[in-house]
C-alpha cells in the first residue's frame, strides 16, 4: 500500500515539475552533504529500528556526468550499529530548462551488526528546480546484495535553497527491507 501511495504521488509531481517555470536557475551536480537520519527502519526478524548521520557529495566531470559518494552511520536498537557506504556515477540530461533526467550506477558495502555484504545499486528518475529556492526529486532505485537479496524501492527527496548555493534538505527512501527519513545541509560548488 505505501508503494501505490508513493508511486501516485511521483505521477502526480511529474506533471508539475515538467509544467514548472521554463527560465531558472540551473542545477549543480558539485556538491557537500551532511545529514541526521530521523528514522532507519529495517523490516524482517525482529524489525529494527534506530537513527544515524551520514556525509557525501558528488563532483560533475563534465556537463553529462558526475561522481558521487555516501557514508551512513546507523545507532539501532538492541545496541545493533550498521554502516553503509556507496560509490558511484551518475548521468543527467535536460528534459527541460528546470528539469533534468538523472541516472545512477553504484557500488553498495554494507554492514549491521556482524554482518557484511555488498552489491550493485541502479536508480533512474527526476530533479526539478520548481523555483529560485525550492527543488524536488524523486525516482526508483533498485538494489542487488550478494547474500542479502535484491529490492526495489522509491526515493523522494527536496531542498530549500536559503542561499544561491547552500540548502536544507529532506528525503526518504521506501524499500520493503529498509525505510530512512533523514534531513541535512547541502553545499553546491
Amino acid at each position: 500500500m505505501k508503494r501505490i501511495a508513493l508511486f501516485g504521488s511521483l505521477c502526480l509531481l511529474a506533471p508539475t515539475a515538467l509544467l514548472a517555470q521554463e527560465t531558472g536557475p540551473g542545477m549543480s551536480y558539485s556538491a557537500f552533504d551532511v545529514g541526521y537520519l530521523i528514522d532507519v527502519e529495517l523490516d524482517g526478524p525482529g524489525n529494527i529500528d534506530g537513527d544515524g548521520f551520514e556525509i557525501g557529495g558528488s563532483y560533475e566531470l563534465t556537463d553529462k556526468f558526475y561522481v558521487f559518494g555516501e557514508w551512513q552511520d546507523w545507532s539501532l536498537d538492541a545496541g545493533v550499529d550498521g554502516e553503509q557506504l556507496e560509490l558511484g556515477g551518475g548521468f543527467h540530461t535536460p528534459l527541460s530548462n528546470t528539469v533534468d533526467f538523472v541516472a545512477t550506477l553504484s557500488y553498495l558495502d554494507a554492514e549491521i551488526g556482524n554482518g557484511d555484504d555488498d552489491g550493485l545499486g541502479l536508480s533512474g528518475g527526476v530533479r526539478a528546480r520548481l523555483s529560485d529556492s525550492f527543488e524536488l526529486d524523486g525516482g526508483v532505485r533498485f538494489v542487488d546484495f550478494d547474500e542479502g537479496g535484491n529490492d526495489t524501492g522509491f526515493t523522494v527527496g527536496g531542498r530549500w535553497y536559503f542561499a544561491d548555493n547552500m540548502a536544507i534538505t529532506a528525503r526518504a527512501d521506501f524499500f520493503d527491507d529498509v525505510d530512512v527519513l533523514g534531513v541535512g545541509f547541502r553545499v553546491e560548488f
